[in-house]
């Protein structure tokens, strides 16, 4: 696959195919979010995959009916677990990243500059802020993911007009985990063109912003 080209053609698919998904794509998609970057390599995610067509019409009732969730051959519930965060597994993670010799910090680097700070340990400003860098590393594994799919001739679409509430009583999550967002896969049936988006020279500035 050419990264590039998959970035600018790649769309959110709305209308599928009605035949099934090989399982040996579903789990090249889920290995692309496994490799997605991890601040703290927390690794935060936590992927359910629902083929069940009872479960996808329940929860297209959480998306408001958005017919493109119950259609879909595959909805994968993306959740998050935001004790991933907490200082205990913060720390379990970290020491991966040095049994790894990716860095080479000693303990009391690790547990008092690094776990010690507002800026490296989240846990440390409370649930919402652990909450919120658990989904910004959801989002990223998801993007690595919609590239996956379209390097599986796969649709995808991010669905994130959901009630996260209504997700988590019909799936009979435990309270540790919260919904972030639906994902849906299949053959697409459709071949929208690439979204408009604003110019370059909108968005981005050299050295200051004007």
């Amino acid at each position: 696959m050419d990264v590039s080209e998959a970035i600018q053609k790649r769309a959110n698919i709305r209308k599928w195919k009605p035949a099934s998904v090989e399982k040996e794509k579903i789990e090249k998609v889920l290995e692309a979010g496994r490799r997605a970057p991890s601040w703290g390599n927390v690794q935060p995610w936590r992927f359910i995959v629902i083929q069940d067509r009872g479960k996808i019409a329940e929860l297209a009732k959480a998306a408001g009916g958005q017919p493109q969730v119950a259609a879909a051959p595959v909805l994968i519930l993306c959740c998050g677990l935001t004790e991933a965060f907490s200082r205990k597994m913060h720390r379990e993670s970290l020491k991966q990243l040095i049994e790894a010799g990716v860095m080479n910090w000693p303990d009391e680097v690790l547990d008092n500059r690094v776990l010690g700070s507002d800026l490296t340990a989240p846990y440390r400003l409370g649930e919402q802020v652990m909450m919120i860098r658990a989904g910004e590393q959801i989002m990223i594994s998801i993007a690595y993911m919609t590239l996956e799919a379209f390097n599986q001739d796969l649709g995808s679409c991010w669905v994130g007009a959901i009630s996260p509430r209504d997700a988590r009583e019909i799936m009979n999550l435990p309270d540790a985990l919260f919904v972030h967002d639906f994902f849906l896969l299949g053959y697409p049936d459709e071949n929208p063109k690439p979204r408009p988006r604003k110019e370059l020279s909108k968005i981005a500035f050299w050295e200051k912003y004007e």
